[in-house]
Parts: structure tokens; sequence; C-alpha cells
């Protein structure tokens, strides 16, 4: 009994750490200080990738970190 509530409490983790590993539009916008329209055209030029998940659009936060790095964006 004590190891299935150990997997069940790990599964709730890697699922809460994946939520938190990822951004939705608006927020991206507000950290990154863009519009929409800007984060469109970047999407669009292909040097922002984003994810559907469940029907919402988002993307990861380390890749972008990554990419404000390097100074691609």
């Amino acid at each position: 009994m004590k190891r299935k509530i150990n997997d069940i409490q790990q599964k709730v983790e890697t699922l809460y750490k994946r939520e938190t590993d990822y951004v939705s539009m608006s927020e991206l916008c507000e950290w990154l200080h863009i519009s929409r329209t800007t984060l469109w055209r970047l999407r669009s030029e292909g040097k922002i990738k984003t994810y559907l998940v469940g029907g919402k659009m988002v993307a990861n936060k380390d890749e972008i970190q990554t990419l404000l790095n390097e100074g691609k964006i």
C-alpha cells in the first residue's frame, strides 16, 4: 500500500513539474514584454517554438530562457 501511495505521489509531482515547465501565450507576452502580434510573428519566423497541450498553446520556459540567453529573441 505504501508503495502505491509513493507511486501516485511521484506521478502527481511529475505532472505538476510538467505543467509548471510551460507558459501560456499571455504569460509569455508578459514575460517578454511583447504584444500578441509580435509573438505571432516570432512563432511564424520559427524563432519561438510552441506546443498545443490540451487545446492550449504553450511554450517551454527552458527553451525561451535559452533563446533569451543566446540573444536570439
